[in-house]
């Protein structure tokens, strides 16, 4: 799904021969012509629209334009951008992803880690990834659903990726009680504790703390 770089020679000319819209104008393909003095290779590489315009070249090549290995460098990191920015469009649409998530999947697909870093930064700009909407989202799905307690919560959206900021303002917008949360989960419990035994109710308090309730989410079961 990338390109790689061109190995450097003393004897090597790079030429830019053809520029053409694809995709509906969408993306340009760059035609290029790399003459090594004992072999030459056509190649060609596929950017957004969007990056082309910044590299100065004219939209119609009359005469063939020598470019540099750096120039060449630059465009062949955008053609792999572009590819990762095509393919985290595809794994997005299967479900919410953190920017650090998307990065990992991108770079297990092949793509550099500058790339794929710099490709979910993009989608997150253009609004493909909302952070924040969807930790909160998934925090009240573990409250509501799964009834953790904050701490629980707050652990687990940074397992999956999240920003310690974007894990506090997500549990932060919660608007529940978790004193109620944790009595939801007891009247779930098949066997419940004998909170009247102290040694049963201390082994509860010590599950539920696990669980990422506090003590002033369990008043009724502090110690007397």
């Amino acid at each position: 799904p990338h390109t790689r770089r061109f190995r450097r020679r003393m004897t090597m000319h790079i030429f830019l021969t053809s520029v053409r819209p694809i995709a509906g104008g969408e993306e340009t393909e760059l035609s290029f012509l790399i003459d090594g003095g004992d072999f030459s290779e056509r190649k060609k590489l596929v950017i957004a629209a969007e990056m082309f315009f910044p590299l100065g070249f004219p939209l119609e090549i009359v005469k063939d334009i020598e470019i540099d290995t750096f120039k060449f460098d630059e465009i062949s990191f955008l053609a792999d951008k572009t590819a990762a920015i095509k393919r985290g469009i595809y794994i997005l649409s299967f479900g919410d992803n953190t920017k650090k998530a998307l990065t990992r999947k991108l770079t297990e697909k092949g793509f550099s880690k500058e790339v794929s870093v710099e490709a979910a930064e993009y989608l997150a700009e253009m609004g493909y990834i909302n952070e924040e909407e969807s930790a909160k989202l998934l925090a009240s799905d573990m409250a509501e659903k799964k009834l953790y307690g904050p701490r629980r919560i707050k652990g687990a959206l940074y397992e999956k990726g999240f920003s310690k900021d974007i894990c506090e303002i997500a549990v932060d917008s919660l608007n529940v009680d978790f004193s109620k949360i944790l009595a939801k989960r007891i009247s779930k419990m098949r066997v419940k504790p004998d909170f009247s035994d102290e040694k049963e109710r201390k082994k509860a308090i010590a599950s539920f703390l696990r669980l990422g309730f506090s003590y002033d989410d369990l008043p009724f079961l502090k110690e007397r």
